[in-house]
């Protein structure tokens, strides 16, 4: 069982560092409620027509 969880904390410090040194561009959190915003929008228009 101690093998498992070294090896599981390995596997994700591993992950972790290979999202920190990513260096693509990110969607802004900013970016990410502006698209939620017009999904929510868009469904409301929907549900209120006849």
């Amino acid at each position: 069982m101690a093998a498992e969880a070294n090896a599981y904390d390995a596997w994700f410090r591993a992950q972790v560092k290979a999202a920190l040194e990513d260096a693509r561009a990110g969607t802004s959190q900013v970016q990410v409620m502006q698209a939620a915003q017009a999904l929510i929008d868009a469904t409301r228009q929907g549900q209120s027509k006849p």
